[in-house]
């Protein structure tokens, strides 16, 4: 992407973060009549400049009990996908590496300066940690049109728990935005229950 600022990042989501509604909450803030509660916003509210569906290489599952939520929500290790299993989908959104440290500590329910942010990312399949939570490390993955692309991920993940039947539609939801067929959707969704 020509003349893009060197500070943009392609910040793989799963999850929730597949609906653009819930993820903008991230970036704009939301008070609690959104499904997914409360959230401050980042300092910059720009919206993305892009975003595309996108292979996520780990095994994103199932797991711990989100007071958000209800119950379990996605989770990624660092280890790639076992075989057997389905890529879970992505959507790379891109923002700039602020934006991305908002979100990280959103997700961990931290203040923004709880992230120390790397000044390079580290080489694709590995990853930095960046805050004290569940959620602390990046991931990074093969850049995307030579910008650096990562995930968010976790050093030791919760115990395995099925999600609350409104985090599933919000999942379903955020595939159906990405044009996915429903069938594809359903797969997915199974692939991530057997976790």
């Amino acid at each position: 992407m020509p003349g893009v600022d060197p500070d943009r990042v392609w910040y793989v989501a799963y999850g929730s973060n597949l609906y653009e509604a819930r993820f903008l909450a991230y970036l704009t803030g939301c008070g609690d009549d959104e499904p997914w509660g409360p959230h401050r916003g980042a300092a910059d509210q720009s919206p993305p400049v892009a975003d595309r569906r996108v292979e996520v290489p780990h095994p994103v599952r199932f797991g711990g009990n989100s007071l958000r939520w209800g119950g379990g929500c996605c989770f990624c290790p660092v280890e790639p996908v076992p075989d057997g299993r389905l890529t879970p989908v992505g959507r790379a959104w891109l923002i700039t590496v602020a934006q991305l440290a908002d979100i990280a500590t959103q997700e961990n329910r931290l203040p923004v300066d709880a992230a120390t942010m790397p000044d390079r990312f580290p080489e694709p399949g590995s990853s930095v940690r960046v805050l004290d939570g569940l959620i602390d490390r990046l991931l990074t993955l093969p850049p995307m049109d030579g910008i650096p692309a990562v995930t968010l991920a976790s050093t030791e993940l919760p115990l395995i728990t099925p999600p609350a039947p409104r985090y599933r539609s919000v999942l379903a939801a955020g595939m159906a935005e990405m044009e996915m067929e429903h069938g594809l959707i359903e797969a997915h969704l199974v692939d991530l229950d057997l976790s």
